[in-house]
């Protein structure tokens, strides 16, 4: 990923955050599936498509009922904890993290969503690679494999199938860029 691109990353983070962290009715999502449906993603992918991910991201792009995505929102995440806890991670050292970053406080830091919305914010406002790199190595990528695998494989939609693979993709791509700037 290249370094003019890397505003587009803090775009996908807060919309995948989002995707993980809302459910698909939630009101402040409202204008997100029609921005979707209009091939936004597409206009702000930045990263090389093959096959599987030019059908994920179309995936993610096609008209849906939100009711019924709503549905498999509760189901997959009944099944699958979105808590970052359940990976192993320490919810009060994240709650550190963001504080010591002057980040809101928020209701439930205990929510894998909220590690790309972290990431999110990280990148728009701190400038930080250090922080990032933190994050990264720290809460992100410890917990992103088991729960984004989880995710794909008791997904009965495409849509959520589709989230999890681009999220492993442009993470393993941040976590590269990441790497380069050691």
């Amino acid at each position: 990923m290249a370094t003019e691109n890397l505003s587009n990353f803090s775009l996908i983070s807060r919309l995948f955050g989002n995707l993980f962290y809302r459910c698909p009715t939630d009101p402040i999502l409202a204008g997100v599936f029609g921005w979707l449906q209009q091939g936004g993603l597409s206009q702000v992918w930045v990263l090389e498509t093959d096959k599987q991910t030019q059908s994920a991201i179309e995936s993610l792009q096609i008209p849906l009922d939100l009711t019924l995505l709503a549905q498999e929102y509760h189901k997959l995440f009944a099944n699958v904890s979105p808590a970052i806890s359940a990976y192993g991670l320490n919810v009060e050292e994240f709650v550190a993290f963001r504080k010591e970053r002057a980040m809101s406080e928020v209701e439930s830091a205990d929510h894998f969503g909220l590690l790309f919305l972290t990431a999110s914010w990280i990148e728009d406002n701190l400038d930080s690679v250090d922080a990032q790199r933190e994050l990264f190595e720290r809460f992100l990528l410890p917990c992103a494999s088991q729960f984004l695998n989880q995710v794909e494989t008791q997904a009965s939609l495409p849509f959520y199938k589709a989230l999890a693979l681009l999220s492993r993709e442009i993470l393993a791509a941040m976590a590269d860029e990441l790497d380069e700037n050691d």
